[in-house]
């Protein structure tokens, strides 16, 4: 009985962490560089993204500055733009 529910239990936290993974949210985050083709890369809790685009809005993007990013549920991220 003690196997059956230890799997119960292993079986919903690895569904858990794959929703998570997959669901769409947004972040702060800090700007580590700007790149000239209209991406910065960043740094996240969950780690640095390489080559993410940025809104138009968001003209000047300048390293440290902290950004609000949105990433969706296929992975892929967007800066919208710096907080003041």
């Amino acid at each position: 009985m003690m196997l059956s529910k230890a799997l119960a239990d292993a079986v919903q936290r690895a569904a858990q962490r794959a929703v998570g993974q997959h669901a769409a949210a947004w972040l702060l985050a800090s700007v580590t560089a700007v790149n000239g083709d209209g991406t910065v890369d960043i740094s996240t809790a969950r780690g640095p993204v390489d080559g993410v685009r940025r809104l138009k809005s968001y003209t000047s993007p300048a390293v440290n500055d902290v950004v609000k990013v949105s990433r969706n549920s296929d992975g892929n991220w967007i800066v919208d733009g710096a907080l003041a």
